[in-house]
Parts: structure tokens; C-alpha cells; sequence
């Protein structure tokens, strides 16, 4: 008995084949691929959002408590 008919449909994860698209062919008989970036995306731009709304919620810190420094400790 086949793994397939004993435990039912595959575990592999991953795109079904019917969501996958039909390779496309150029002039010359050859499979046009996808672009990397298109096929392997990168996190880059996510750390990056993360990184710059740390520093904006930092400097507004910074602002907050130099204000509340200063309306403190005067007069």
C-alpha cells in the first residue's frame, strides 16, 4: 500500500499544481524564468520598516522626556 493511499492526500508543502502557472516559452524553445526577487522574497523590507519606527518612537521619547525635564526642574 502506498503512503499516498494509506494516509490520503501528499504532506509536501507548497504551491498546488493547479495554483502554479504554465511555464512560459520564449522564441527559442527555452523556459522563461521568474525573477528571483518574484521567487524568493526578501524580509529586507521589514526589518527596515521596524528599524526606522523604532528610531521615530525613540526620538519622540528622547522629545517627551526633554520636555518633562525641563517643565520639572524649572522655576
Amino acid at each position: 500500500m502506498s503512503r499516498v493511499q494509506k494516509f490520503g492526500k501528499t504532506s509536501r508543502k507548497g504551491p498546488s499544481p493547479e495554483k502554479m502557472e504554465a511555464p512560459r516559452i520564449n522564441e527559442e524553445g527555452r523556459e522563461i524564468l521568474p525573477p528571483r526577487r518574484k521567487k524568493f522574497p526578501s524580509g529586507a523590507s521589514k526589518v527596515t520598516r521596524w528599524y526606522y519606527n523604532v528610531l521615530f518612537f525613540l526620538f519622540l521619547s528622547l522629545v517627551g522626556a526633554l520636555f518633562w525635564y525641563g517643565l520639572k526642574y524649572t522655576n
